[in-house]
């Protein structure tokens, strides 16, 4: 099959992009608490290509140590999701967005089975941009084109799967003091019924760097899935694919 994404590569790309997510973006107004978080899933144009930006985690934070992750964070008590993702990405890389188109449909449910909120915006030109890092939390930024992501998420790039007794430890762990308790149950639900999963893993362009993988990987593949949504892409994420 051949695949043909050449409109990502257009003077009129961006807004292609974002008329293509706009059907499947939604703004989530509700005020979370913290046991929540949300990330911010920048899109930028880099030497005129279409970009994500990616951040890498210092080996001197508490979680997720090293791992390849999009700016974001636990959501302060009444923050909504845009809130705590914009708050998040001026705190860990000193911008702001210029656009913000919106959310992913629904959050990402992570291994803590706290719920994840996927953010989606424009942050400009990469060369344009003057990036502050909080040393205590990211070691660099590196950018990939989307188009790269795409036909890499083609070539079917999967991580292990795991077995059905994994997630009912994982289900085991559940907190009562959820933002929503009749979601949490129904995640629950949707966890029990799982024997196996795969999920999608990106390359990094850094040799020594991880690739990306988990949650963040999670969140491009919706994202990915959004704007191309045909026959070919296929969504492998252990909850179920958005419409």
């Amino acid at each position: 099959m051949t695949l043909n994404v050449s409109w990502i590569r257009g003077s009129n790309a961006l807004s292609l992009l974002r008329d293509r997510l706009a059907p499947k973006l939604v703004e989530h107004k509700q005020k979370l608490s913290r046991s929540s978080c949300a990330v911010f899933i920048p899109v930028c144009h880099r030497e005129e290509k279409l970009n994500l930006l990616f951040t890498k985690r210092t080996e001197t934070l508490n979680s997720h140590t090293g791992q390849i992750s999009f700016p974001g964070g636990r959501c302060e008590e009444g923050e909504t999701a845009r809130e705590t993702s914009i708050r998040e990405m001026e705190e860990e890389i000193g911008v702001a967005p210029s656009q913000v188109w919106g959310s992913l449909s629904r959050p990402v449910v992570s291994l803590k089975m706290e719920n994840v909120y996927g953010c989606v915006g424009y942050i400009g030109h990469l060369e344009d941009l003057q990036l502050k890092l909080s040393p205590d939390e990211v070691s660099h930024v590196f950018t990939v084109p989307i188009e790269e992501l795409v036909h890499s998420r083609f070539e079917q790039n999967y991580t292990n799967q795991r077995s059905r007794r994994q997630w009912e430890m994982l289900a085991d762990r559940v907190e009562s003091d959820s933002d929503s308790p009749q979601d949490r149950v129904e995640n629950i639900r949707r966890i029990s019924q799982i024997n196996e999963y795969r999920m999608p893993v990106f390359p990094s362009p850094i040799d020594t760097d991880p690739n990306i993988w988990g949650l963040t990987a999670v969140m491009t593949d919706r994202l990915l899935y959004a704007a191309f949504r045909k026959n070919w892409y296929k969504n492998h994420d252990f909850t179920p694919s958005p419409e």
